[in-house]
């Protein structure tokens, strides 16, 4: 499904104990294949969130506005090579992704606050103008850091991806999640968190795999969970 040349897809969280990942991964295993990247289908994220002076992504999330959208960029093993300029849109029970890879010069650019170079002509109708507009209007600056492991499996059939996040932390003393000051504060809060993601239908023998263990679905939010663990440690404001 398309909405304004964004593919929607269904997403679907649920925060699982330690004893149902397990269960879990040994379930998708079996039926799915593991993803591409990384090893067995596993690889850190680590990304740095962006929010308005308004707060505009977080206030969103915390009301469950059904429009909302918030930006982050993001790498992988933490590595600085592989930096991905993302916007996640959510418009009512279907998301959408737009992104795009940048430069790390672009990348520190971008955490001073300076959209400058996104106003050349090679950046029309990217991403990245989008957010050059935003942060003319209200300032887009690093909120908070969000670093965690997935384990992600993948299905050709109705384009389905399950993933399981675990490990949260949240990075401390610095806004560039490679500096050498910046310090991971671990989230226990949340243990992990399955999502489901699916174009148009979800097959039943993979539904059927998620029956039997408890689950039960909620909105947690990475971004918020790791923003509200230093906001509680009064290391931002």
């Amino acid at each position: 499904m398309k909405y304004k040349e964004r593919t929607l897809r269904h997403e679907y969280k649920f925060p699982v104990t330690a004893a149902q990942c397990e269960i879990l991964s040994q379930r998708f295993s079996a039926v799915m294949k593991p993803d591409a990247h990384g090893k067995d289908g596993r690889y850190r994220i680590t990304s740095v969130y962006l929010d308005d002076v308004y707060r505009s992504a977080y206030n969103d999330k915390l009301i469950g506005a059904d429009t909302r959208k918030k930006y982050r960029i993001r790498t992988y093993d933490l590595s600085p090579e592989l930096l991905h300029f993302e916007c996640k849109y959510k418009d009512r029970d279907m998301t959408s992704k737009r992104g795009m890879w940048i430069t790390t010069e672009q990348y520190l650019s971008i955490l001073a606050g300076d959209f400058s170079f996104a106003w050349d002509s090679a950046f029309a109708g990217t991403i990245l103008e989008d957010a050059s507009y935003s942060n003319s209007l209200a300032l887009l600056k690093p909120s908070v850091i969000v670093d965690y492991n997935r384990q992600a499996f993948i299905n050709p059939e109705g384009n389905v991806r399950f993933t399981i996040d675990s490990g949260f932390k949240a990075g401390a003393f610095s806004d560039d999640m490679f500096s050498p000051t910046v310090r991971f504060i671990p989230v226990e809060e949340v243990t992990a968190v399955v999502e489901i993601k699916y174009d148009d239908y979800l097959p039943s023998y993979l539904s059927e795999l998620l029956g039997g263990v408890g689950l039960r679905q909620d909105s947690v939010s990475k971004f918020l969970i790791c923003r509200d663990k230093l906001s509680s440690l009064n290391m931002i404001t």
